[in-house]
C-alpha cells in the first residue's frame, strides 16, 4: 500500500496529503480498503465533543491504479452564557473528498489527474475544488523507503458561503457580501467583494516513507503551491487592505503502529498555510488527531 494515504496515517486533512501511492518498483495488483475513527469527548466543567472519521478505497491493476477518499471532522463545545445557561458552539467542522488516477508508465515515474473538494464553513466556503495533474518522481522506491517528489498544476476553484439580506455596512470598502462563517457577528464580519474565485497555480510536493520496523511505519511530505493568475490577492479581500502573494504551504506528519492484522493506530499532525486568507480568517491551521484505523479488504 502506498505512504502516507490519510485513512491509514490518521490524517484529518485531504488538501495537506497529494501524493503519489505506490508498492514495488514493478508494477503489481491490489485492491484495499480501509476505515478510520477517532475523538475526544469531555464532561463536567468543560464539555465538548470532537470526532474525526474517513475511509480510504485503493486499486491497482498493472499501471493503472485509481484512488478515493473522504474525511469529515466535527467539533461542538458547551458555551456557558452571562445567565448560567449553556449553548453548544460549532468549532470545527468540514467534510473533504478526493479521487485519484495514476499511470505508472515508467518504475520511477507516474503521471496522475486528482480531484480533491472540500466543505469547510470556518474558511467562508460552501466548496473548495482543487484539480492537479502532474508528474511523481520516485528517487528512493523500496517496499520498506520511499523518497519522491511531484511537479505540477493546481487549479483551484473557491466558491463561498455568502449571507444573503444581511447588514454589510460594517464590511470594508470594496467588499459588499458577508460571509456565513460560524461564530462572527455582525459588527466583525467577514467580508468578500466576490462569490467565488478561480486561481492557477504551480505546485511541487516532496514525501518519505519509512518502514522503521514490522510494527511501525513513519511518513511525512511538504507542499508548496504558487500562484500565478493572479499572483496576488485582491487587497478589499486581505487583512490590511494591502496584496499578498496567493501562495500556500501544506506539512503532514505522521506514525502509524500496527495493533494486529486489521487494526492500527495512528497519530498525525498537519500544518496548514495560506499567505493571502479573507480578512478575519487567520493564516496557519494545525490539526493533531489520534486515529483506531480498521483495514477491511
Amino acid at each position: 500500500m502506498g505512504a502516507q494515504a490519510p485513512a491509514s496515517s490518521g490524517a484529518a486533512n485531504l488538501d495537506d496529503n497529494k501524493f503519489a501511492t505506490t508498492g514495488t518498483s514493478e508494477p503489481m495488483d491490489a485492491t484495499e480498503a480501509e476505515i478510520s475513527a477517532g475523538g475526544l469527548f469531555t464532561s463536567g466543567n468543560a464539555r465538548s465533543a470532537a470526532l474525526t472519521g474517513g475511509g480510504r478505497f485503493r486499486i491497482r491493476r498493472k499501471i493503472h491504479e485509481f484512488q478515493a477518499q473522504l474525511l469529515g471532522n466535527y467539533a461542538q463545545a458547551a458555551i456557558r452564557q452571562p445567565d448560567g445557561a449553556r449553548t453548544g458552539q460549532l468549532t470545527a467542522g468540514n467534510v473533504q473528498g478526493r479521487v485519484r488516477y495514476d499511470v505508472y508508465f515508467h518504475p520511477r515515474v507516474t503521471f496522475f489527474t486528482m480531484l480533491t473538494a472540500r466543505f469547510d464553513p470556518f474558511l467562508g466556503l460552501n466548496m473548495r475544488m482543487r484539480v492537479d495533474p502532474g508528474f511523481a518522481f520516485y528517487m528512493v522506491n523500496q517496499p520498506k523507503h520511499r523518497l519522491w517528489a511531484e511537479v505540477g498544476y493546481d487549479f483551484l476553484y473557491d466558491q463561498r458561503r455568502v449571507r444573503r439580506g444581511v447588514d454589510n455596512s460594517q464590511c470594508p470598502a470594496g467588499t459588499s457580501l458577508v460571509l456565513d462563517v460560524p461564530n462572527t457577528t455582525s459588527e466583525m464580519p467577514t467580508c468578500a467583494a466576490r462569490p467565488s474565485v478561480a486561481t492557477h497555480s504551480g505546485r511541487v510536493f516532496l514525501g518519505y516513507s519509512n518502514l522503521l520496523s514490522e510494527y511501525v511505519t513513519f511518513t511525512t511530505g511538504i507542499e508548496y503551491i504558487q500562484a500565478f493568475a493572479p499572483f496576488r490577492s485582491n487587497p478589499v479581500e486581505t487583512d490590511g487592505g494591502k496584496a499578498r502573494s496567493k501562495s500556500w504551504v501544506n506539512w503532514d506528519i505522521a506514525l502509524t503502529t500496527a495493533l494486529g492484522k486489521r487494526f492500527a493506530f495512528a497519530t498525525s499532525f498537519t500544518l496548514r498555510y495560506d499567505n493571502a486568507p479573507l480578512p478575519g480568517i487567520k493564516k496557519l491551521d494545525t490539526i493533531t488527531s489520534f486515529s483506531l484505523v480498521f483495514k477491511f479488504i
